[in-house]
């Protein structure tokens, strides 16, 4: 039998499990804070995994691999900086866990005040990792799987976005965790597996020295993909992770603060890791083949040349890594859309049952949505970077330091709106004009100065709403 036909067979059974896991789980969301934030009940083995597999994806399956393949160990590089923004969120966690917040414009609310243009902008900006992330994946499966089956990557892409849809539905939050606690070790498992056979399957170790670029295996190859992209990935991956309300989301539905560091420490730790695999792929692949006019393809190169046994169960590997990923970025963006648009704004008296039947109807809407996105503009790396980069310029300035000076009554809601939209506007004025220095880095001054001047403007006013006074934690 073609191989085609056997890694299909083994991927819908591993699909249609999830599904009926998922359902199965779901049973454990009685009311919408279960299907939003786990029922703030997760136990510290389904945290660590849920945050792991979370976190991984189609970005370190194909734009992670290229990384690899391209630049040797700078992948490396990128995921010490995604591992740093995961560290940083240990600052917050007991603050978070003592407000039982749900989303990130909680935490606004919570230092700014409720108006309704400053929350409304920040759930759309909360919004942009998750779907930038959910459009990833989509492209990411469309992409290799069509190597592997020969199937047009839209078709796959539909099929597996339906197929989502059906894993997510249920149970939210507790649908996505649970099932991470199996993806998760299964992923960690076939990362080991696949890092060995590509080390073998291009000839050893020594044969990748030969065949790599100094500049890319040596120790300059933790910045051999320049110093101005190094540079752009710690202003755009660091603040970016800190601004993801995924992370967020699960330091709510763990159990216990102790719960909290523990995963916190073990996914930096695991993300850095699977940097290693990424690394070890790419340039085991680039061995094999230096020729590959799209880096982004060497996953699916590598994939392609593996024995047929290895092939099937790397497949397996695949998919379930970008279910998780996707089931959570949907989930993540539903619940902004849900609870800080539809509650706070259009249906502030719905029932707790009706909330949870809105949150499923929207997973529809937003899913299909990606779909499209991803069809039209199919490249994984951009969208992550992109996504990592607004929102950090966007974010970053009105939430930490909002976080640094609560008690202070300096800063104000307007402040944070200027501080929103002067970062959106530096960031995307320095990318259109194509600056030498990444313009993330424009977007998080602006912001600042945004966030700081229109504050020391305002603070004094009567309409002002000013940072409420919290206990020192």
């Amino acid at each position: 039998m073609d191989v085609s036909i056997w890694v299909i067979v083994a991927n819908m059974i591993v699909l249609l499990g999830a599904i009926i896991f998922s359902f199965y789980i779901s049973k454990r969301t009685r009311n919408n804070e279960g299907w939003a934030v786990g029922g703030r009940a997760l136990p510290v083995y389904v945290v660590i995994l849920t945050q792991f597999a979370t976190a991984s994806g189609g970005g370190m399956l194909v734009a992670q691999v290229g990384i690899g393949y391209a630049f040797g160990w700078s992948v490396i590089t990128y995921g010490l900086f995604t591992g740093a923004g995961v560290l940083a969120l240990l600052f917050l966690a007991k603050w978070l866990r003592k407000n039982d917040f749900i989303s990130l414009p909680d935490i606004f609310k919570k230092i700014y005040g409720t108006h309704p243009f400053l929350i409304t902008t920040i759930t759309f900006m909360t919004m942009v990792v998750p779907f930038g992330w959910l459009c990833t994946q989509l492209v990411a499966f469309g992409r290799l799987f069509s190597e592997l089956t020969g199937v047009e990557p839209w078709l796959l892409m539909l099929i597996f976005t339906v197929i989502c849809l059906l894993f997510i539905i249920p149970g939210g939050m507790v649908s996505v965790a649970w099932t991470d606690l199996i993806f998760g070790i299964l992923m960690l498992v076939m990362a080991v597996v696949a890092s060995v056979y590509a080390i073998t399957s291009a000839g050893g170790w020594s044969a990748i020295v030969q065949a790599v670029p100094q500049e890319n295996i040596g120790i300059e190859g933790f910045w051999s993909v320049g110093l101005l992209t190094v540079l752009f990935w710690s202003l755009s991956l660091t603040p970016g992770t800190m601004t993801n309300q995924m992370y967020f989301q699960r330091i709510y539905a763990a159990d216990s603060m102790k719960t909290v560091v523990i995963s916190l420490l073990s996914t930096a730790a695991l993300l850095i890791l699977t940097k290693l695999y990424a690394a070890l792929v790419g340039m085991s692949a680039y061995t094999m083949n230096p020729n590959l006019d799209n880096p982004e393809s060497a996953a699916g190169m590598f994939l392609s040349n593996m024995p047929s046994i290895l092939m099937v169960a790397y497949s397996t590997f695949i998919c379930a890594t970008l279910l998780s990923t996707v089931t959570s970025a949907v989930q993540s963006v539903v619940v902004n859309i849900t609870r800080d648009i539809y509650q706070s704004y259009l249906n502030p008296k719905v029932s707790d049952g009706q909330l949870l039947r809105t949150s499923r109807i929207f997973s529809v809407f937003v899913i299909f949505f990606a779909f499209a996105l991803a069809t039209l503009y199919p490249r994984a790396l951009d969208w992550i970077v992109a996504s990592y980069a607004y929102s950090a310029a966007g974010l970053f300035a009105p939430l930490f330091i909002g976080f640094a000076l609560k008690d202070r009554q300096f800063l104000t809601f307007k402040g944070a709106i200027a501080g929103m939209l002067f970062g959106i506007a530096g960031a995307g004025l320095a990318h259109l004009l194509g600056t030498t220095i990444p313009y993330v880095a424009f977007g998080l001054v602006a912001s600042t100065i945004g966030l700081l001047l229109v504050s020391a403007a305002t603070r004094n006013k009567n309409t002002t709403t000013v940072v409420r006074k919290e206990t020192s934690i």
